[in-house]
C-alpha cells in the first residue's frame, strides 16, 4: 500500500504549521526541564521555592508561547507584515513583563510567599530550554526553500 500524497511519512513533504511545531517542541522542553527546577526547588527552599518556580515556569511557558502563537496566526501574511507582528509581540511581551515584574518588585506579599530568586533563576533555566526545545523542533521541520506547491502555504 503506497503512502497518500498528504501522508507525513512522504519523503519531502513540507510542515504546514511550522510555528505550531516549534511550540509543541519548546513546550515539551520547558515542561521537562520545569518540573526538575520544581523539585529541586522545592527540596531545596521549600514552598516559597516551589511557587517561585512554580511561577518562573509559567511565566516563561505564557509569554513565550504567546510569541509563536502570534507567529501562528499570521503564517498566511505577508513576510513583511510577520515581521511587523513579531516586532509588535515581542515588544509587547517586554513591555507587559516589565510591568509585572515592577509590580512583583513592589509587592511585599508576594515577597513573604515567593522566593523571587528562585523564581529568577527557574526562569532563565526554562527559557534556556525552550530555546533549545525550539531549536531542536525548527531544526526537524521541512520547509521548503521555495514553494512546490499552493499546499504549503494554505
Amino acid at each position: 500500500m503506497a503512502p497518500s500524497a498528504h501522508s507525513p511519512d512522504v519523503a519531502g513533504q513540507a510542515t504546514k504549521h511550522p510555528a505550531l511545531a516549534m511550540l509543541r517542541g519548546a513546550l515539551i522542553a520547558a515542561v521537562v526541564v520545569g518540573v526538575n527546577a520544581i523539585a529541586i526547588s522545592a527540596i531545596a527552599v521549600g514552598t516559597p521555592g516551589l511557587l517561585g518556580a512554580l511561577l518562573g515556569l509559567l511565566m516563561v511557558i505564557v509569554f513565550s508561547g504567546a510569541g509563536l502563537f502570534a507567529m501562528h496566526l499570521s503564517r498566511k501574511a505577508d513576510p513583511t507584515m510577520q515581521l511587523a507582528v513579531a516586532m509588535a509581540s515581542y515588544t509587547g511581551r517586554i513591555a507587559i513583563f516589565g510591568g509585572l515584574l515592577a509590580l512583583a518588585l513592589s509587592s511585599d506579599s508576594l515577597e513573604r510567599h515567593v522566593n523571587l530568586t528562585v523564581l529568577g533563576i527557574v526562569a532563565l533555566v526554562v527559557i534556556m530550554g525552550w530555546m533549545a526545545g525550539e531549536i531542536w523542533s525548527w531544526s526537524r521541520l521541512r520547509v521548503p526553500i521555495y514553494d512546490l506547491d499552493n499546499e504549503v502555504n494554505r
